[in-house]
């Protein structure tokens, strides 16, 4: 992973004419906040009330808000990282490797490892894991047998809280957190349709029977009252209360008016929840990607998002629900972090505001 700026890269492509996905929204150019430059292949994704995580095989940055590096570590160990966590306060990170998860200071003193109970390769599926708050540490392992869920103490030694059984085999798994990190969800996809999503809670330091959603979990707002599901291959939209998961409002993905008559857009998974207010949605056109706005009380398209870049698929990354999201490029390993310059009114009488 190389060197980070906060500068706005100006070699940029413009994007081409065909920018307006929905003929009669108004494209908005975006406020770029900072961006950061990693080398490439690198895995990046939000930690709620940490900043951004990006790691390769061999090391792994922690960015605070702006972008800037708060912590930094590579490994000198044969092994690979396959998976890595990091506490909330930074003072620890978690490595899944192979054979081993390990546990070290922010320093990189290794405070301790033991076997994680599988043998895992360095190709698919990936294992993912979460270093919570309150000293536990959460792993999903992938397994041909059948892929499970693990719960150590991070505290001490490792020693296991719990291990469940998921429905699941070898799948792709993600923990999505809210900003208190008060709920442990996790959204489990198999195949090109379909998908298990969970949340999670402990009690007397043992698993607390998951709740299964109805949805494929794919971002919270910072309340983390209510979810973001998104389709896996086909199906619904849906804006889902986290307690009791009923949906607020719902559509098919190829039924958002003014956008889902037409054979030349796809909808993905990736998604960001902006605000309480706004999700963002990416709609692939060729190779590229076009950003839609949509209002969570409704699920409208409300603007196109202008950035003067292309957007490759599968670019949206969550920032937090605090009026931003994120954009990641991984051929050139560029992340940049993005906020609305204005509120925007919606199809309902007066404005909404993103804070």
């Amino acid at each position: 992973m190389g060197g980070m700026s906060c500068r706005p890269a100006d070699t940029r492509q413009r994007v081409p004419s065909r920018l307006l996905v929905v003929r009669r929204l108004a494209a908005v150019r975006p406020l770029l906040i900072a961006e950061a430059v990693m080398r490439p292949p690198s895995s990046v994704e939000w930690l709620a009330g940490t900043g951004l995580l990006a790691w390769s095989h061999r090391s792994l940055r922690v960015l605070s808000s702006d972008l800037t590096v708060a912590l930094a570590w590579e490994s000198a160990d044969e092994d690979p990282i396959l998976a890595v966590g990091v506490a909330p306060d930074r003072s620890r990170f978690a490595l899944v490797g192979p054979r081993q998860v390990q546990v070290r200071s922010a320093d990189g003193r290794l405070r301790w490892a033991v076997e994680h109970g599988r043998v895992l390769s360095t190709g698919w599926p990936r294992p993912r894991c979460h270093l919570a708050g309150d000293d536990l540490l959460w792993l999903f392992l992938p397994d041909g047998s059948g892929d499970q869920l693990v719960v150590l103490d991070a505290s001490e030694v490792g020693t296991e809280v719990d291990r469940r059984p998921l429905q699941t085999v070898e799948g792709f798994g993600t923990f999505i957190l809210d900003a208190n990190r008060q709920h442990v969800g996790l959204h489990i996809a198999v195949g090109p349709e379909t998908c298990l999503s969970y949340r999670w809670t402990t009690g007397d330091r043992r698993l607390v029977a998951g709740q299964t959603m109805n949805g494929c979990l794919a971002d919270i707002n910072a309340s983390g009252s209510f979810y973001l599901s998104m389709p896996h291959g086909s199906g619904n939209i849906a804006i889902r209360d986290v307690a009791g998961d009923s949906a607020r409002v719902e559509r098919r993905y190829d039924d958002i008016p003014e956008f889902g008559d037409s054979d030349d857009y796809r909808m993905y998974e990736t998604a960001a929840v902006v605000s309480d207010d706004w999700v963002m949605v990416g709609v692939a056109t060729g190779d590229a990607e076009q950003h839609l706005l949509l209002s969570t009380r409704t699920l409208r398209p409300q603007t196109v998002m202008d950035y003067g870049i292309d957007m490759p698929q599968n670019s949206i990354l969550s920032a937090g629900g605090h009026g931003r999201w994120m954009t990641y490029d991984p051929r050139l390993g560029v992340v940049r972090l993005w906020q609305l310059r204005e509120p925007y009114t919606d199809e309902v009488e007066g404005q909404l505001g993103l804070w």
